[in-house]
């Protein structure tokens, strides 16, 4: 019976691994994965691999808040195309009632506005009163006026261009006088970037006023 004890524990001692065995392994594994990772055909291997996307971070810019850089991202710039001639017109047209505000467009012959007889009876002036001119729609010009219906007389306030710059060449071309002072069935005549330009007045002596407006030839 001591003579089995005794083989049992050597059969134990000899599963043991020797160190010595244990490093070569491992040294021999190391040294198999650098010549497997070495080889040019596993390198042309994992150059072909597909490299996960990166996410794309927006540009941001830098500001200093409380002594500490604070990244901000950078807002795209947005071209906004905006009506300047509105703009300006509302300044411009902020005394005139809306009832009394024309467009005439390049070209209008006769384009008649009409007056309501009160207002004709129980005032010396009607106005003020505005017109905005405009070419192929777009504005090119604006005029304010007063009207005096007893002296069949057209009285220039102010006239303006699309950027509603005051204009200072114009005349009356029908009467030689006061260019401010337009009577009935005379032409006022503007200089401006877009060209020469004629409105003509006229009262039908009853409730409405008639306008043209040409270029000049």
């Amino acid at each position: 019976m001591p003579k089995q004890s005794s083989n049992v524990t050597k059969d134990r001692s000899s599963k043991k691994l020797n160190p010595t065995i244990t490093v070569a392994l491992i040294a021999l594994v190391g040294t198999l994965a650098t010549a497997l990772f070495s080889s040019p055909v596993i390198v042309a291997w994992l150059q072909r691999m597909p490299a996960s996307p990166a996410q794309a971070t927006p540009p941001s810019s830098s500001s200093v808040d409380s002594g500490n850089t604070v990244e901000t991202p950078l807002t795209p710039l947005v071209s906004v195309v905006t009506s300047g001639d509105e703009e300006c017109l509302t300044q411009y047209f902020a005394d005139i009632d809306s009832a009394k505000r024309i467009n005439i467009e390049v070209g209008a012959y006769a384009q008649d506005f009409y007056l309501s007889g009160e207002e004709l009876a129980s005032n010396d002036f009607v106005g003020p009163m505005g017109i905005k001119f405009t070419q192929n729609g777009k504005m090119i010009a604006a005029l304010s006026f007063l009207f005096f219906p007893d002296s069949e007389l057209f009285k220039i306030t102010s006239i303006v261009d699309s950027k509603c710059q005051p204009i200072s060449e114009y005349s009356n071309t029908s009467n030689s006088g006061d260019p401010n002072a337009v009577e009935n069935s005379d032409d006022l005549q503007f200089q401006l970037p877009e060209g020469t330009f004629v409105l003509s007045f006229q009262f039908s002596g009853t409730d409405f006023i008639r306008f043209g407006f040409r270029p000049l030839r």
